[in-house]
């Protein structure tokens, strides 16, 4: 049950449930799927994509080809507050005023939390880069030439600002940079089901991608709606931030493969590249990637005491060297780390160290 070309229709995966595709905003993947399910109680969506003008327009053309618009929308699902999956929340809101957006109350804790003042934590996160080695000039510089975007071009100190970027305010770094917040009107808790024409939607609380990540099971169909949390070639990231401090996103991420593997499944529908045939098996490959990386994140530490800038660029990225991630790949990067040297800590394996205004880390 794969898509087919990006510009293929809408792909039926049980009667009355269509997936559908939007376009990314960047390169590295070109679409993301949302799910829409098409009944007599009009269009519940699972996701929906980015609220650029490519997006709501790609949404508005795969609608129509269902015999549906965006104003018969009654129920937008929403698996986390990335931009690729809520940020097309407020345009739907304009078009369908009575839809209702729903969301794991915990995810919406962490919206209110975090990115309601993106300043205050793009301030919060570059002391923590710095904190964890990565020089404050070259924060400046991606600042001052508004290179703080997933799509940015690295900025080295002293380089000339892109044109297109000169001039851009400071901060704005956190993914949500710009993008106009709504509550949701239906907060969810785990195990809560939705149902709707011969739907049954349970939440599935997943921790890990973000702390309020939800999938969604559907018994009749025996179908898993993942979000980010297993995609079917990639490894969702799974980062420790600043505003995170005391508690452990890999360690829960790990707990949520095992859980959403314990349902009885069909087959997986995330949010990414195609679907997956068999969650159990997904879920076993993602968490034996994770025991190996930890093994390669202890063992770039060294043998001394070594910050997580340095852990970072002794390790592999699939993406290229660390060194040539703009910063806002480079908070992701490390993020990833210190989720990694989090749960070695935990295990025992490595400590932290104090110094000064730095954290370092080294093996026991």
């Amino acid at each position: 049950m794969h898509p087919e070309r990006e510009d293929a229709p809408p792909m039926e995966i049980v009667p009355g449930l269509h997936q559908l595709k939007t376009p990314m905003a960047g390169p590295a993947l070109p679409y993301m799927m949302p799910y829409a399910f098409i009944g007599g109680d009009g269009v519940s969506l699972f996701d929906a994509g980015f609220g650029t003008p490519e997006a709501t327009a790609a949404m508005t053309k795969e609608l129509g080809i269902l015999g549906s618009e965006p104003k018969h929308i009654r129920r937008l699902f929403i698996s986390h507050a990335h931009p690729d999956h809520i940020g097309m929340a407020a345009w739907i809101k304009d078009q369908a005023p009575d839809c209702q957006v729903i969301m794991l109350e915990r995810e919406w804790q962490w919206i209110q939390s975090r990115w309601l003042d993106g300043d205050a934590w793009t301030r919060l996160s570059d002391g923590w880069l710095v904190k964890h080695g990565i020089p404050q000039e070259d924060i400046d510089a991606a600042h001052e030439a508004g290179a703080l975007s997933p799509t940015a071009p690295a900025v080295k100190p002293g380089q000339a600002a892109p044109e297109k970027a000169a001039g851009a305010p400071r901060g704005g770094g956190g993914p949500g940079g710009g993008m106009r917040w709504i509550e949701p009107d239906v907060k969810l808790q785990d195990g809560e089901v939705v149902e709707f024409d011969g739907f049954k939607l349970r939440a599935v609380w997943t921790p890990g991608h973000t702390p309020g990540h939800m999938c969604m099971y559907e018994p009749n169909h025996r179908l898993m709606f993942t979000g980010d949390h297993v995609l079917p070639y990639i490894s969702p990231n799974v980062s420790l931030h600043a505003d995170q401090e005391g508690s452990s996103p890999l360690s829960d991420f790990r707990n949520s493969l095992k859980k959403v593997s314990s349902f009885d499944t069909r087959c997986a529908l995330p949010a990414h590249e195609f679907t997956i045939a068999n969650l159990k098996a997904r879920c076993d490959v993602l968490l034996h990637h994770h025991d190996e990386r930890l093994n390669e994140v202890r063992e770039a530490i060294g043998s001394g005491e070594t910050s997580g800038r340095v852990i970072s660029q002794n390790v592999h990225w699939n993406t290229g060297p660390f060194d040539d991630f703009n910063i806002f790949m480079k908070r992701s990067a490390l993020g990833e780390t210190l989720a990694h040297l989090r749960l070695l800590e935990d295990e025992g394996r490595v400590e932290r160290i104090e110094a000064d205004d730095r954290l370092l880390w080294r093996k026991k």
